[in-house]
């Protein structure tokens, strides 16, 4: 089995001091008065007999000053063969330490109570036929409200017929060691190793008390159940029965404590159908190797849950996960922490910390799922949270929801295991794989971090599901000094060897930067069917060696690649973005190589500058697929958007809704084709911007072959300025457009511009001065001695454009010249001086317009000062007359 880690929580000195302590208390089991019906205790060498109690219907009491049990010896309850519950506790302020063997009669289930601490030392061992349950909790509930209470003896009601109901707290609870290694009888646990404490198959092993250590010391409870819980002020823990024991509920405990599980401990649940682990506290530390598992054969497993108020962390190879080995489905694992989740590191034997979900070798039954909520997820140094199929199982389901931030952080200082989440098919299995779903804002894998999902044989790989909400940014390898370089990235594949299916990608997020030879990849490397690859981003940007690739190195086919920025997509520092079908050296034949997918990218602006490639291209006999782009702003500056390809028909660039392609520095746009292969074509759609290349810079449009016809250029553009049709031959520098052929047909080349006159848009302006008296057509005087006329044009629509349009229909006439009025007030001729006509700059008087006449066969308007017949347009509604009174 391989083990995950995780940072470990170190306690302080006092509770080293503690430790220490508890182990030089007095040996002894001594009984108080408190009882209706005392506790006995008879010694007869190293045993210690207990008799008497208090018994209440089958529950049996017993209450004591001090129980402690030394190394070797026996404290064993004799108890009648009816008794369901032996409820013990201890008054009299003295920390238990117990190294020694606890027994019981028949299936009876213990309670063991003391507030004031619990020691189980590497000698401590059970003997008991029912379920074990030791706590520092100040008294035990029962469901008709009786308390039995270890700080309050003298003020108990009697005792009652009632069950157990939970485990009530003070303020200040003593804590619970556990360092047991014992093996009583030669009994080991599932996995070879001594099996510590121990209930009979399907029974409860519980160990609920204030601050929890596990140092070395073994829990085995087969089929059955182990509890942790860590309570270090008031509150109250229920206790519901159920088939195995009892299940344990803090949901009235608010203040929790910390539990360490350190120096190879071993918790075991394993069984027919598996058992459930529960731990429950604020800061939960596993290192040193340790383990906490359960394996289920021909049964549905139980789950394996962890819950902290604060931090899970896990370091030293140590393990939290369900297995499989049978025809049974493994249990489910859920880590849950406040605040972190924290994995780290390998042990000396090179095992490495993990949380996750096995299927092992020829097991039929499916893994468990694997859930992690947390705000922030920190894996490093080798750790891994994994779901794998290593029979015909399928792997468990991974989820991760971190509501903060995912940190994958390199490999182990050997460079055998790099950090990640993983969901794989391994070497050998048939069982597909499971999904992989990460939720979170901020996404970081440096130097060899890793997210995949992969098959490594004949099941196929899962999908693999990222939202970001905020950013992702992968970054740098692992060292180059290491076993193994590992590329900081996220994957999907079928390995070398896998004959299944490769999984599905979609990654959403904000900005996505991918720099530093990280990777983002699709690949096939087996004869099955590539996985597309989605991704949706705002800003998306490739830099320093950086790459996303959809890709087929083998017979299979290559998946589709599709890039969605709502923004921006910027390549630079040879950042590549690619789609390729290439023989390695893992395939059996450069012949069999299978059809590359499409690569398809949508922005409304793309960059590629800087020696960086959008590329989509075929090698050996493998097709390549087809390059899409859709964007309005494509700028290359020393970059290069190229579909080449060595056999067969050539790919197609495919380049929409430009409003500018702008080429520079060496620029490259190519549909190459080599050996004997057909030139690829390229359709540029520029139809409402243009195509500029800067001069004498070697920017080239390429479709042409060597033995094969060149291929077709097509470009749609209002303007195509700095680069024209010609030959391309290294080392010009000019700009070229070229679909010719070495040695074969040459393609054609088709450049769409609109056939548009300049002129016919533009108005022949008369370099003569106007002269405004020919401008009006004057029948008969607009002034005269008896007065004077004016004409103001007001209302909508205004003048028209020109003299030789019509006036629209909404334009208001009307005249506003005041009427003369009278003393009587009856309308009357004015009797003002004329005014003198305005005139032109030759003496001309300028007669004002009373109407206007329409030439529909000029299409050509007239200004008059009398409407010539009844048919022309009038100004106003009045007769026409000169002069007007």
């Amino acid at each position: 089995m391989q083990s995950s880690h995780l940072q470990f929580w170190i306690f302080g000195a006092s509770i080293l001091l503690c430790l220490l302590s508890s182990k030089s208390g007095v040996a002894e089991i001594v009984p108080d008065q408190t009882l209706p019906n005392n506790s006995s205790v008879t010694i007869n060498g190293s045993v210690f007999n207990i008799t008497g109690g208090t018994q209440a219907g089958r529950n049996l009491f017993h209450s004591f000053q001090q129980f402690s049990v030394p190394t070797g010896g026996t404290a064993s309850f004799n108890n009648g063969l009816d008794i369901q519950n032996i409820i013990s506790r201890v008054t009299g302020g003295s920390a238990s330490n117990i190294d020694g063997l606890i027994k019981a009669s028949a299936t009876a289930n213990l309670f063991f109570i003391n507030p004031k601490g619990i020691t189980f030392g590497p000698n401590a061992s059970l003997q008991i036929g029912g379920s074990f349950v030791a706590s520092t909790a100040n008294s035990l509930k029962f469901v008709d409200g009786t308390q039995f209470s270890a700080t309050a003896p003298q003020a108990s009601p009697l005792l009652t017929i009632s069950v157990p109901l939970g485990l009530q707290f003070g303020s200040n609870p003593g804590e619970i060691v556990n360092q047991s290694q014992a093996s009583l009888n030669g009994a080991v646990n599932t996995i070879g190793s001594p099996v510590g404490l121990q209930v009979p198959n399907g029974k409860t092993l519980a160990l609920v008390g204030g601050n929890i250590s596990l140092t070395g010391g073994n829990l085995t409870a087969l089929g059955g159940r182990i509890e942790l819980g860590s309570v270090v002020g008031s509150g109250f823990v229920n206790l519901n029965e159920i088939e195995t024991g009892y299940a344990l509920n803090y949901a009235d405990v608010k203040d929790f404590g910390n539990i360490q599980i350190s120096k190879g401990t071993l918790a075991d649940t394993s069984g027919e159908g598996g058992g459930a682990i529960q731990i429950q506290g604020s800061r939960i530390n596993i290192t040193d190797n340790s383990q906490i598992f359960s394996i289920t054969q021909s049964k549905t497993g139980r789950d394996l849950a962890v819950y902290a108020t604060d931090s899970v962390k896990l370091s030293g190879g140590s393990n939290i996960a369900t297995l499989t080995q049978g025809e049974g489905r493994a249990g489910n694992v859920l880590v849950e922490a406040s605040n972190s989740v924290e994995l780290e590191g390998v042990a000396p034997d090179n095992s490495f910390s993990a949380i996750g979900s096995q299927v092992l070798q020829n097991a039929t039954g499916n893994g468990g799922d694997v859930t992690i909520n947390t705000r922030q997820l920190l894996i490093q140094n080798g750790a891994r949270i994994e779901a794998s199929t290593f029979g015909a199982g399928r792997a468990g389901d991974v989820l991760v929801k971190a509501s903060d931030s995912v940190e994958l952080i390199g490999a182990d200082p050997d460079g055998k295991e790099t950090s990640g989440i993983f969901t794989q098919v391994a070497q050998g299995a048939t069982g597909d794989a499971g999904n992989l779903t990460i939720e979170t804002k901020r996404i970081t894998a440096l130097n060899g971090g890793q997210i995949s999902n992969a098959t490594f044989f004949g099941g196929n790989a899962g999908i693999l599901t990222i939202n970001a909400s905020d950013s992702i940014q992968l970054s740098g390898a692992s060292p180059a000094a290491t076993r193994n370089v590992y590329r900081s990235g996220i994957f999907v594949s079928a390995e070398q060897g896998a004959t299944g299916d490769a999984g599905e990608l979609n990654i959403t997020t904000g900005q996505l930067t991918v720099e530093n030879k990280a990777e983002i990849s699709a690949d096939n490397f087996g004869p099955g069917n590539g996985g597309t690859a989605t991704i949706n981003v705002r800003q998306l940007m490739i830099r320093d060696g950086g790459e996303v690739r959809a890709s087929s190195f083998a017979s299979g086919t290559g998946g589709d690649l599709i890039v969605n920025a709502a923004e921006s997509v910027n390549l630079s520092g040879s950042g590549t973005i690619d789609s390729e079908t290439f023989p390695s050296a893992l395939s059996t034949s450069a012949s069999a190589i299978g059809k590359a997918g499409n690569l398809n990218i949508t922005t409304p602006s793309l960059k590629v500058q800087n020696g960086a490639e959008v590329t989509v291209s075929g090698e050996g006999s493998g097709p390549a697929g087809n390059l899409t782009i859709i964007t309005n702003d494509l700028r290359l500056d020393r970059g290069r958007l190229t579909a080449e390809t060595k056999a067969g028909e050539g790919a197609t660039i495919t380049l929409q809704n430009l409003d500018l392609l702008l080429l520079q520095n060496q620029s490259l746009i190519s549909a190459q084709a080599f050996n004997n292969a057909k030139g690829g074509n390229i359709n540029i759609d520029a139809a409402k911007g243009v195509v500029a290349a800067v001069s004498d810079q070697n920017n080239d449009i390429i479709a042409n072959a060597f033995e094969g016809q060149g291929g077709k250029i097509t470009i749609t553009t209002q303007g195509i300025f700095g680069i024209a049709e010609r030959k391309s031959t290294p080392p010009n520098t000019t700009n070229d457009i070229d679909a010719s052929s070495d040695f074969g047909l040459a393609g054609t080349v088709t450049i769409n511009t609109p056939d548009v006159d300049p002129s016919r848009s533009l108005f022949t302006l008369s370099t003569g001065v106007v002269d405004v008296s020919k401008r009006v057509a004057s029948k008969c005087a607009a002034f005269s001695d008896e007065g004077g006329n004016s004409f103001t044009v007001t209302g909508r629509g205004g003048l028209p454009p020109s003299p030789d349009e019509p006036l629209t229909s909404d334009v208001v006439w009307s005249d506003t010249r005041l009427p003369n009025i009278g003393s009587g007030g009856n309308l009357r001729s004015s009797t003002t001086t004329p005014q003198v006509p305005p005139q032109t700059s030759d003496g001309v008087a300028i007669v004002p317009a009373t109407g206007w006449v329409f030439n529909k066969d000029k299409g050509e308007v007239t200004l008059i000062a009398r409407s010539p017949s009844a048919t022309s347009n009038r100004l106003d509604s009045t007769p026409v007359s000169c002069p007007r009174h």
